[in-house]
């Protein structure tokens, strides 16, 4: 897989080459079609995931029954290594949203592979920090905005991630209903909010469409990413 694949930010995309390569000997590659689900809530934590091509959403039910969507993996990223480290069952159920390849390595494997190779434990280590920083500006979204300033938010950050192009403007792969679960609001409230910002964004097919990366940063309360300031490549 060429290392452009994965973004720098991601698990994968901070590994220099050779440790990366050494890595991806480690697993056997898996592919997964829309709606598989790749492991279940309370699975044993046997291995560890990286998303080579694809998405997937990370959701969990709490005891009540409710769904909720914890996040949404790119590729590059890493899946499933906190049962792996922590000994314990999975705390969630990982879906595909976007058909997806994964590399599948078992979990001591894993653990021999970070506790020998000292550039792959900073990678690991950043990205869980990275993690930690993301649940906690989340947490503080949903204190501090309204829904359409949490949507505004919401919809930058994933774009920031992973953006496509509509009709010549940046687009999020989004449904209303995960950007729901992703702000802790109602479908139907994220129905209203999006088409009360009709100047700003509009949600087509499963996308969400920025129509205007500024006017929506103004909205969020946050400094537009330099690089969606541009035109988009067609």
């Amino acid at each position: 897989m060429p290392p452009d694949l994965w973004p720098r930010t991601s698990f994968l995309g901070a590994l220099d080459g050779p440790t990366r390569n050494a890595l991806l000997r480690l697993g056997r590659v898996k592919t997964y079609g829309s709606g598989q689900a790749v492991v279940h809530q309370g699975d044993p934590g046997e291995a560890v995931f990286l998303l080579l091509t694809g998405r997937v959403n990370v959701h969990a039910t709490v005891e009540n029954g409710a769904e909720t969507l914890l996040a949404i993996r790119h590729p590059g990223d890493i899946l499933g290594e906190m049962a792996v480290f922590g000994d314990m069952p999975r705390t969630a159920t990982v879906t595909v949203r976007v058909p997806a390849t994964l590399l599948v390595v078992a979990g001591e494997a894993f653990k021999h592979f970070v506790g020998t190779q000292p550039r792959a434990a900073v990678a690991l280590t950043a990205n869980t920090a990275e993690r930690l920083r993301q649940a906690n500006i989340f947490r503080a979204d949903a204190a501090g905005y309204e829904v359409d300033q949490r949507l505004a938010r919401a919809v930058l950050y994933q774009v920031q991630r992973s953006a496509s192009v509509v009709g010549g403007h940046w687009a999020a792969d989004l449904r209303q209903a995960e950007l729901a679960m992703l702000i802790g609001a109602k479908e139907g409230t994220v129905q209203k909010a999006i088409a009360a910002m009709k100047e700003l964004v509009v949600s087509r097919r499963g996308r969400v469409v920025i129509l205007d990366v500024a006017g929506l940063a103004a909205l969020a309360d946050m400094d537009a990413p330099d690089h969606l300031l541009g035109t988009p490549p067609r």
